[in-house]
């Protein structure tokens, strides 16, 4: 692993431990420093002296201050954490093989500089006062750096562990504990950092290097066989895996470590002469001969003395360079995320300029773009709502001023599409129908219908729980009504399986948000009604455009939504916000989907969010909490309980886990029990099914982002280009320095696709993956093609394959029954549907749901999408977990919340400037 974080548990064998970890040191101690402004407060530096670290390990600042607190007669202190760099085999190799020590300093560069970020945007304490707590950024930490050179299996592995001690400075100048959380949940990120930074190193030292996934690199001219060579540690590790019948991208992040633990071996002390022959030797066997190292190292030193006798160095290309990348990462985060962390854009414009610019560049632009007004800085919450250094971008902020100013100009615009004596009338006739099919209107109901009915306001909402009968009565009627008046009303969803069931309910004409959007139709003097599910999940910049479309078409738009439900996976909170800014809001908080009142308790309870109360609701009797410590046996009991149902109750009962990757895993284990249990075919079809690599639109722009074997399809045709909507090219070649991909179509036909010049926002990109099909398989497809009448999410089930002929068919709802050939390219985007994410499983509804629930995943388990889990059921839920308390603090201390583009405090001003400028503008013009 490039970067691990781990828990220090006992001062005194971490004392030990790093300062006398390297295995072939001369002396038993390893080169050692101080990093950190904390430290240099405390008048360390230069090498780690053992007593001071020891001292410091037990919480010991000076004679009379310590940090911790005393228990049972005891003082109890955690002594820090260890941050551990590792660089990648190639650099180690050259490093301690190929005798290059320029390397080592490279590497400690970056570690430095790696550190330094963390300790500007990470550090902080936790502050009691008054009987709260809040979390205070200080900026300063206290590490002791220890740099190794071999892996305990006594492979030549630069690295370095970086203990960062439990104590950081306040505002006050007063010593306190660190709060580590920041420093877990960013491991991943400060890999990256660190990795760019080294790429950054590596080539100005005159190598060049080949780049892999997430920022990884190699130096260039090694072959993947003598790196093996010295792959000792993670051969074992891969050899564990396989047993278990996983490789390192199938395996949780818990089985890695356990196996990590499992194949430790003992420290051998062995003199570094005698290490160094060995690995020469190894080298030499393996092709990596004296000549060829001696070669690699020349070349590097040439190159760099080639760059040192230009005349002066690319000073301007540099920064024009940092420029775009920040730009460029910037825009692939604010397409997701109204706010970013600055660390996040940091990561994303190394990633993008890997090896050409440092850390240094990057933050420079950064401050450039501040300065141009692109980027603007915020606070950026974590899901436990501590703050962190953050940015916005100015489309953000300016899709987020559009809506509030469209939503605002609307209102007392349009004339009601009722007056209040005709609305209660229809009011009236539509509860009566109601009660002759046994379903009877609450206050709720009345008082909502006959607002919307009766406002003025061009743009409305409609707030309702899941589960308040909004469609059936409130939709239905407003609908009804706006027709008899005239109107041509239009259901709209930001998916095709939402849009077609509300069209379906309503009667009315049916589409997705994105696809009307596309093409409107053009105004009319026929009045409209816009109705739009789901709103809660429609980003701030597709929230803009629906208004100022229906603003050029004069529709009145009825936004229907649940806040406290998940929100868009692109950036922006619209519908929540429009609510917060004064948007007409007719609201629904009578919940009727449960028949189980216990159950129903549950879900009142996660609306307050209050994780405790939701559970013990389910323990009355809403349903259950099953306490499974490991994942592997929690999925087991999950698809145990699963198969044990009988068909029907399958079918009425969904399953949901957060993450993709655990999906598909459960997915796997809930088949493997069908299968054992005989609940499916014993004949199989082995097929591939496309698999969305979900790219931002930024992301689609480079090839980097691309993988050899990539489908691309594209949502329209390219006749010049010679490319089909219908067609899947996959990805034959990719020259990132041109930012070109070589494409293949169906037939074998080439294509150089530059996609920053043409078709990259039309395009979706799949990988390939295997898809097993037998009878009595639940599938779904996973793309719209509205040419064979298929809906995204659409379900169905397999009642017949022939594995030899390569076909299977479908039956859909309705009985309708649907040929898949799975060589063609729009068969392939199916999959089975035993499992769902919580996204996918927002607007179902199921007599029972079983969840996964695991307290670690921290992104994924919050508040909104615990809601969303328990309102699916109408009868009973049940939470699988490894840790029930665990679950529970976490569940309490994640809202879920996103973040928004403008200034919270100063919105309303915001939106005036906006306002002010246009008129100044316009004024311009005029003049």
């Amino acid at each position: 692993m490039v970067a691990t974080v781990s828990g220090l548990t006992n001062a005194a064998q971490a004392s030990a431990y790093y300062e006398a970890d390297d295995y072939y040191s001369e002396d038993g101690h390893a080169p050692s420093v101080w990093l950190g402004k904390g430290a240099a407060e405390l008048g360390l530096s230069g090498e780690v002296d053992q007593e001071a670290f020891t001292r410091l390990l037990h919480g010991q600042i000076s004679a009379d201050q310590r940090l911790g607190t005393q228990r049972d007669g005891e003082w109890s202190h955690r002594p820090g954490w260890d941050l551990t760099f590792s660089a990648p085999k190639s650099v180690s190799v050259m490093a301690e093989v190929a005798g290059d020590r320029r390397l080592i300093e490279a590497h400690e560069a970056a570690v430095q500089r790696t550190l330094a970020l963390a300790e500007q945007h990470l550090a902080a304490t936790r502050i009691r006062e008054d009987g709260e707590v809040r979390r205070e950024v200080t900026q300063n930490l206290v590490i002791a750096s220890f740099r190794h050179g071999t892996s305990r299996a006594l492979d030549p592995q630069l690295h370095s562990h970086n203990v960062i001690l439990n104590m950081t400075q306040d505002q006050d100048g007063h010593w306190r504990s660190l709060e580590p959380r920041a420093l877990y949940q960013l491991q991943k990120q400060l890999g990256a950092l660190y990795r760019q930074e080294l790429a950054h190193e590596v080539t100005q030292l005159g190598y060049e290097i080949t780049k892999g996934k997430d920022s990884s690199f190699e130096i260039a001219g090694l072959s993947p066989e003598s790196l093996e060579t010295f792959s000792q540690r993670a051969q074992a590790i891969e050899a564990q895996l396989a047993e278990r019948g996983k490789s390192r991208a199938q395996a949780s992040a818990a089985e890695k470590q356990t196996i990590t633990l499992d194949t430790r071996q003992a420290k051998e002390a062995v003199p570094q002469a005698e290490l160094v022959q060995a690995w020469r030797e190894a080298a030499d066997s393996a092709g990596l001969t004296e000549e060829k190292r001696r070669q690699l190292v020349a070349e590097a030193q040439g190159r760099l003395a080639a760059q040192a006798g230009q005349e002066s160095p690319n000073t301007f290309g540099r920064e024009l360079l940092a420029d775009q990348v920040v730009a460029q990462g910037a825009a692939m985060l604010g397409e997701r995320n109204s706010v970013f962390a600055t660390t996040a854009l940091h990561e994303a414009a190394g990633r993008f300029a890997l090896g050409a610019v440092s850390q240094t560049d990057i933050a420079e632009a950064i401050t450039r773009a501040e300065t141009a007004g692109s980027l603007e800085r915020r606070a950026y919450l974590d899901y436990r709502g501590a703050a962190f250094e953050g940015m916005t971008t100015s489309a953000n902020i300016a899709h987020e001023m559009t809506l509030l100013r469209l939503e605002e100009n609307g209102r007392h615009k349009v004339a009601p599409i009722l007056s209040p004596l005709e609305a209660g009338k229809t009011v009236a006739q539509a509860e009566q129908r109601s009660a002759l099919k046994g379903y009877v209107w609450n206050e709720e109901q009345r008082a909502a219908t006959a607002q919307i009915l009766t406002n003025s306001n061009q743009i409305v909402g409609l707030q309702g729980y899941a589960g308040t009968a909004k469609t059936s009565t409130v939709l239905a009627t407003v609908a009804k009504s706006a027709e008899a008046q005239g109107y041509r009303v239009t259901a709209l969803a930001p998916t095709a399986s939402a849009a077609q069931v509300l069209g379906n309910a309503l009667d009315s004409r049916a589409d997705t948000l994105a696809r009307h959007l596309l093409a409107p139709g053009r105004p009319s003097s026929q009045r409209q009604l816009w109705i739009v599910d789901e709103a809660s999940l429609v980003s701030a910049k597709d929230m803009a455009k629906l208004m100022s479309t229906a603003q050029s078409h004069r529709a009145r738009v009825l936004l229907v939504g649940d806040i406290k439900q998940l929100g868009s996976i692109e950036a922006g909170a619209a519908f929540e916000q429009l609510q917060e800014a004064g948007m007409e809001t007719a609201k629904l908080t009578t919940i009727l989907r449960q028949t189980n009142e216990h159950t129903k308790a549950a879900v009142e309870a996660s609306l307050e969010g209050n994780a405790k109360k939701a559970l013990e609701a389910l323990d009355r009797g809403g349903g259950r909490v099953v306490e499974i410590a490991g994942r592997e046996a929690r999925f087991a009991q999950i698809a145990a309980d699963y198969a044990a149902l009988s068909t029907e109750e399958r079918q009425k009962t969904l399953v949901i886990e957060p993450s993709r990757e655990g999906r598909d895993a459960l997915t796997q284990d809930i088949r493997n029990k069908l299968i054992e249990r005989g609940q499916l075919g014993a004949e199989a079809l082995n097929a591939t099914k496309f698999v969305s690599k979900d790219l931002t639109k930024a992301e689609a722009k480079r090839a980097e982002s691309y993988e050899l074997g990539d489908i691309v399809r594209f949502a329209k045709d390219y006749a010049d280009k010679g490319v089909s909507r219908h067609g899947a090219y996959r990805v034959i070649q990719i020259d990132e320095a041109r930012n070109v991909l070589m494409l293949q179509d169906e037939r074998g036909r080439e294509l150089a696709w530059h996609p920053k010049q043409w078709g990259a926002a039309q395009a979706q990109v799949y990988r390939e993956e295997a898809l097993e099909l037998r009878v009595g398989d639940r599938v779904q497809f996973t793309r719209n093609d509205k040419a064979a009448k298929r809906v995204n999410g659409q379900l169905g089930e397999v009642v017949a394959i022939d594995a030899a002929q390569g076909f299977a068919r479908v039956k859909l709802q309705g009985n309708r029954i649907e040929t898949i050939v799975l060589e063609s390219t729009r068969d392939r985007h199916l999959s089975h549907a035993y499992v769902s994410t919580a996204f996918a499983a927002q607007g179902r509804t199921a007599d029972r749901v079983f969840a996964n629930a695991e307290s670690s995943a921290t992104h994924l388990l919050e508040q909104k999408s615990f809601y969303v889990a328990l309102s699916r059921a109408k009868a009973e839920s049940v939470l699988y977990t490894d840790n029930r308390s665990k679950m529970q603090v976490g569940l309490q201390e994640r809202a879920g919340m996103a973040a928004r583009a403008l200034k919270e405090r100063g919105a309303d001003m915001q939106v005036g400037e906006h306002k002010a400028r246009e008129k100044a503008q316009d004024a311009s013009l005029a003049l």
